[in-house]
Order: C-alpha cells, then sequence, then structure tokens
C-alpha cells in the first residue's frame, strides 16, 4: 500500500502546485493588457479632435465604433479586475503543524508498540495519507479559483480584442471619410 501511496502523495503534490502555480499567471498577463489599452487610447484621441461633421452618415459610424470601443475596454477592464480579485487559495497545514502531526503519529505508534501491540497501521502510512487528502481537497479547490479567473482573463481578452477593433475601426472610417473629402 506504501508505494501505491507515495505515487497517489506525488502526483496529488504535483498537481497542487500547478494550482499555486497558476496564482502568478494573472499578474503576468496584466502588462499585455495594458499595453493594448494604453496604445488604443492613444489612438483614440488622436481621432476624436478629428470626427467628421456632426449629423453625418461616417459622424454615425464613428460614434459607434467609440461605443463599441468604450463598452469592450469597459468589459476588459472590469474582467481583469475581476480575475485578479482576492482568491481565497486553500494551502496545505503549515510546515509547523505537519511536524507536530508526525511526531504524534510516531509517539502513537511507539506507544501502541511498547505496550505489546502492533499497530493497526503504520504511522508514515497514515501521514501519507493525511498528507494525500490535504493535497488533494487544496488541489480541487484551487483549481475552481484558477477556472474563475482563466474564464474572467478570456473574457478580458476578448473585449480587448474586440476593442482594439473598433478602435482600428474608428481610424479607418475616420481615415476613409477625410481621403474620399480629398482633405
Amino acid at each position: 500500500m506504501a508505494s501505491t501511496l507515495d505515487h497517489v502523495e506525488k502526483t496529488l503534490a504535483d498537481a497542487y502546485r500547478k494550482e499555486i502555480e497558476q496564482e502568478e499567471n494573472v499578474w503576468r498577463s496584466l502588462p499585455f493588457f495594458a499595453g493594448t489599452l494604453a496604445l488604443q487610447l492613444a489612438a483614440m484621441f488622436q481621432v476624436i479632435d478629428r470626427l467628421p461633421q456632426m449629423g453625418s452618415g461616417a459622424w454615425w459610424d464613428s460614434l459607434g465604433w467609440i461605443g463599441i470601443a468604450s463598452i469592450s475596454t469597459l468589459t476588459a477592464l472590469i474582467s481583469l479586475a475581476a480575475s485578479i480579485w482576492i482568491a481565497d487559495f486553500r494551502y496545505i497545514m503549515p510546515e509547523v503543524d505537519l511536524l507536530d502531526y508526525a511526531d504524534d503519529l510516531d509517539d502513537s505508534e511507539r506507544r501502541i508498540i511498547a505496550e505489546g501491540h502492533e499497530p493497526p497501521t503504520d504511522a508514515l502510512s497514515v501521514f501519507k495519507k493525511a498528507i494525500a487528502r490535504e493535497y488533494a481537497n487544496a488541489t480541487t479547490h484551487n483549481r475552481l479559483v484558477n477556472r474563475s479567473r482563466a474564464l474572467c482573463r478570456l473574457v478580458a481578452g476578448l473585449a480587448t480584442l474586440a476593442s482594439v477593433l473598433a478602435t482600428l475601426a474608428l481610424v479607418a472610417t475616420v481615415s476613409l471619410h477625410y481621403l474620399l473629402r480629398g482633405q
């Protein structure tokens, strides 16, 4: 049983580490979003002063692209905020508690053997099973948190893309308007 438990414990420990490392991935994506939004805002502010004449078809088209870009940008920012919102990650028991637990198991096993009884299970197997359960519970919970965060990042990415495309369409609309008018 110990060899199977060794494998399970190692597998669960690896899965636990992967889920904890995913927490850092959220923060790594923020510079991309910030850079994209900054370039987009710079482009928009260059075009806003040059919108076509109020009431024209190109003006209405421009307003539509500005609206789409604004709603998409707001959606991206809200989704980013949701993805970095403080999450309730679960961790295995602190090292001192693990050490105390291991000492208690060893003491209990020694006491049972000293009394002349055979322990029902050895302390190492009990300890490994407890650690495996700690890893399994924390990993399952943390995976749910990470999936939620990944969904928020996905929405933020799609909204950012929509916003950038709307900004490009705005620039194209305004540029085409002035090119066709010869200005």
